[in-house]
């Protein structure tokens, strides 16, 4: 039988930083997650506005995993590069694609 989803994963309060502006949300942590750190496309304008930051177009597009293991149908074109705080914890510079992910605002893979 295949383990649920949820039980290899946990939420957390984390912080998006860019020249000293702040954007605060409650992440779901992908402990099986391979890569990628993705941002659900509905937020991605909220965060923009309040970063005064902009989404860029990706060389070449990506295709990602779904939770149930299935490719998402369409393809990924844009993110957004920013800074990351969890607790204590930054780290500079981070991609994070923009998709359509159902269930959370933002998906963090491993850190």
């Amino acid at each position: 039988m295949k383990e649920n989803y949820f039980e290899k994963s946990f939420l957390i309060d984390a912080h998006l930083i860019s020249q000293k502006r702040s954007f605060s949300l409650c992440f779901l942590i992908d402990s099986d997650s391979v890569i990628y750190m993705i941002i659900h496309f509905n937020l991605v304008d909220k965060v923009c506005k309040k970063l005064r930051i902009q989404s860029i177009s990706l060389i070449k597009e990506k295709l990602i995993k779904d939770y149930d293991e299935k490719i998402f149908k369409k393809t990924i074109t844009h993110k957004i590069l920013l800074n990351l705080i969890i607790e204590s914890h930054k780290k500079l510079t981070v991609s994070m694609l923009i998709a359509d992910i159902n269930h959370h605002e933002v998906i963090l893979s491993k850190l």
